[in-house]
């Protein structure tokens, strides 16, 4: 009988550790899951008259390049001519030519952000929410009197504006974008 007891406690505990490990191994599969990824909120369709200015355009500014603090000089020269400036930060990238990305290459929100960035080459890649992406390969010339402003002829497609931010920490994105990193 001493030994059935003994062999049935053994089972039992067997089980009992095999429940536990696995509510061990659910737990840890929950907790590193991903969250849900943002999806990105459509642009809304703006009347903005004949031309469309920086104070309409929302932007990230992302250095991909060697230069430190690039976005961050980038972030403040942007803001001085009313652009709306959400995220500050670094790409894992390499960028060599500062690239400005949009919904497409002829946006006229990229096409604004161009005129800032001589040399820069533009790219779509047909984000719904048409914020644009400065990403920052490497010192650049800041124009003294860059194009305040783009001819457009109706409205023009624009994120719903949210509150600027001049932290260096980015923020979760809304449109795909390169991954920022801190």
């Amino acid at each position: 009988m001493k030994v059935g007891r003994v062999l049935v406690t053994s089972v039992v505990l067997l089980v009992l550790l095999a429940v536990f490990g696995y509510g061990v191994w659910w737990g840890y599969a929950q907790v590193s899951a991903p969250g849900p990824t943002p999806t990105p909120t459509a642009c809304v369709p703006t009347n903005v008259g004949a031309k469309l200015t920086p104070n309409k355009v929302t932007v990230r500014v992302l250095n991909g390049g060697t230069v430190g603090g690039l976005a961050r000089s980038t972030n403040r020269y942007l803001q001085a001519f009313g652009f709306n400036v959400i995220t500050v930060g670094n790409t894992s990238a390499r960028i060599a030519t500062t690239t400005v990305v949009g919904n497409s290459a002829t946006s006229p929100e990229v096409k604004l952000v161009m005129g800032f960035f001589p040399g820069a080459k533009a790219q779509g890649d047909g984000r719904v929410d048409h914020t644009v992406d400065v990403l920052l390969g490497a010192a650049y010339n800041q124009l003294s009197k860059p194009p305040t402003s783009v001819p457009v002829s109706g409205p023009v497609c624009l994120p719903p504006l949210s509150t600027p931010s001049s932290s260096p920490t980015p923020t979760p994105t809304p449109s795909p974008s390169p991954t920022a990193t801190k």
